[in-house]
């Protein structure tokens, strides 16, 4: 899950329309970086978009407010249903995308903050709620996959996004845990309500709601992109959700704690060092990069290649930083396989790629010798905190036993915390575009679990054709978690969403950008899955222009088989009746 690092499950980088960002608590984050929300996988700026979405960008007309900005202030909203809330200020200011603007504090009961900019000019009848990283706990404008969206950066939305309901003071603080409700919030509610009520803000100040409502988030962000579309199929138009933890409780226990665990030795020291992780990633490269049809420095398709890190093995009795110990062979290899349980089967849908070395430090390295690692930062305190039924304060990696008994005792959390229902009906019949993306060397959330799950959607919504008229998948090679990483990272997902909502367009390509020092280095063109870009023979390889789309060279079996599940029905809702609390089926949206 991005952290920044902050790499939502953590991460990503970058501020709304490349703006500004309010402030967030980052001192802790340098340490506990991982996540859905670590190397924070930084939020990066999306880039590019057909054509014909640019042209879309137009939108509907200005409409300008009908009340003072300081008249919010004094609304009573405590009776939306289902989101009492209360507003704690209203005032003039300037917003993230940089115009003037109306900004609205306030709490949704019990404690869910939310912060809404409303523009005073520009206003173009446009929601959009922004996603927040790890496990949040604070409020943060950032506006993922949008590198040079034109409709965010020129004030068309009000925009809003909220802390998940708990302060937190790192993006793993996961202390809100022991209490019942705030996991709730957290896991599936908190997103809903400030929809609700953000909307009515949005019809007190302009006389009308939002003609069209949009959500954008990576990692952990991602996660409540498709909770969103699961669980409130009427709240948004169009969802943008990058690297979604969408298999949280199993992504924040048994993936987090396998990255922690499968690099520590009996001593508590880490096997693989930071100092290791370049002459790895070159050794992948040289076996793996070109069997794309192109040596460009990053990998299309990590399953291409079956790479053994024995082939680095040092000589007896000696170690350097260009060669792996026995030790650190293993450890590469388990990291690779992913979390296992006493018979070998899977615990989460997929391991670290082949290709994501260079993007380990911190998520699976430390940084600095006694410093914990992204992951381990993150399951130490998802055991303590989410885990179990109750809190568990004394809990610590030592006690996680990886079988399938204790799995099933943890999965039983899935029911509030996961956003896997590949059951969509509700959602396309309502209008609904989901846009998902993921990078492929995504070293927090293994890209194999996004196309597990899209795997299980197209079979349920009627396959590929039928499922790619409304939900589609972009795969971005040599990318780490919500940006970074080798290969191109800066994409605007959200421009050709919009174009899909309001004009019907459906994205047939992104183009993603590669910047050193605001030099654009490389542009690649990303099509939907599985499609791939092929290179034309000619001209420039770090040019878009000279690729077109073609079919991937091989076909590979998107299904992966875990201890979980990609299923419908389970979802709960929980809450307190007659003074207990209780969870239950959720009842399936229409």
């Amino acid at each position: 899950m991005r952290d920044r690092v902050r790499g939502r499950t953590p991460g990503r980088t970058g501020r709304i329309a490349g703006v500004r960002a309010l402030p967030v608590v980052l001192a802790v984050l340098a340490v506990l970086v991982m996540a859905g929300g670590g190397q924070a996988a930084p939020r990066t700026a999306v880039a590019g978009a057909s054509a014909e979405a640019r042209g879309s960008s137009a939108g509907p007309p200005v409409v300008l407010p009908r009340t003072d900005c300081a008249a919010l202030a004094g609304q009573d909203l405590s009776g939306t249903p289902g989101a009492p809330a209360v507003i704690g200020s209203a005032a003039a200011t300037t917003s993230p995308d940089g115009s003037a603007a109306c900004e609205v504090k306030g709490t949704v009961a019990p404690q869910i903050q939310f912060d809404v900019f409303l523009p005073t000019k520009t206003w173009r009848q446009r929601y959009l709620q922004i996603g927040c990283a790890s496990f949040c706990g604070n409020i943060d404008f950032y506006a993922d996959a949008t590198d040079g969206c034109v409709p965010l950066n020129r004030g068309d939305f009000v925009l809003a996004t909220d802390n998940e309901g708990h302060v937190g003071v790192s993006g793993f603080d996961a202390t809100f845990g022991a209490d019942p409700q705030l996991r709730v919030d957290f896991g599936y509610r908190s997103d809903h309500v400030v929809a609700l009520v953000a909307k009515r803000l949005i019809a007190l100040y302009y006389g009308q709601g939002p003609r069209y409502s949009y959500f954008d988030g990576c990692s952990q962000g991602g996660h409540e992109g498709l909770t969103e579309a699961q669980r409130y199929p009427h709240d948004f138009d169009g969802i943008v959700a990058g690297a979604p933890a969408s298999s949280l409780t199993s992504l924040i226990v048994w993936s987090a704690g396998w990255h922690a665990t499968a690099n520590t030795d009996a001593r508590g020291r880490p096997i693989l060092t930071a100092a290791k992780l370049p002459a790895l990633h070159a050794a992948v490269l040289r076996e793996c990069d070109a069997k794309d049809g192109l040596a460009d420095g990053q990998i299309d398709d990590p399953r291409a290649c079956a790479f053994d890190p024995k082939s680095l093995r040092c000589a007896a009795g000696t170690d350097s930083a260009n060669c792996l110990t026995d030790a650190q062979i293993g450890a590469v290899r388990k990291l690779y396989a992913g979390p296992r349980d006493e018979k070998g089967r899977l615990m989460y849908p997929g391991g670290e790629p082949v290709g994501s070395e260079a993007n380990w430090e911190r998520w699976v390295t430390p940084t600095a010798a006694g410093a914990p690692s992204a992951t381990e930062g993150n399951a130490t305190n998802a055991l303590k905190y989410l885990a179990y039924p109750s809190a568990r304060p004394s809990a610590t990696l030592h006690d996680l036993r990886y079988d399938s008994a204790t799995f099933r005792e943890i999965y039983r959390r899935a029911g509030i915390y996961d956003a896997t229902d590949p059951d969509l009906t509700a959602f396309r019949a309502a209008g609904g575009k989901l846009l998902l993306w993921h990078g492929w060397a995504d070293p927090a959330i293994s890209p194999y679990g996004t196309i597990a799950y899209y795997h299980a959607l197209t079979e349920r919504m009627g396959g590929t054709d039928a499922t790619q008229r409304f939900a589609r998948l972009f795969m971005l090679p040599g990318v780490s978690h919500c940006g970074d990483g080798q290969g191109p990272d800066a994409i605007d997902a959200l421009t050709p969403t919009l174009a899909w909502v309001e004009n019907g367009v459906a994205p047939d390509r992104l183009v993603a950008t590669k910047r050193q020092d605001d030099t654009v280095v490389r542009t690649r063109p990303v099509y939907p899955y599985p499609t791939v870009a092929r290179y034309g023979g000619s001209g420039s390889t770090d040019d878009a222009a000279n690729f077109a789309p073609a079919p991937p060279p091989t076909r590979y079996e998107d299904d992966i088989s875990w201890l979980g599940s990609f299923r419908s029905g389970y979802e709960q809702t929980c809450g307190w009746h007659d003074g207990r609390w209780s969870c239950t089926l959720a009842r399936r949206p229409s």
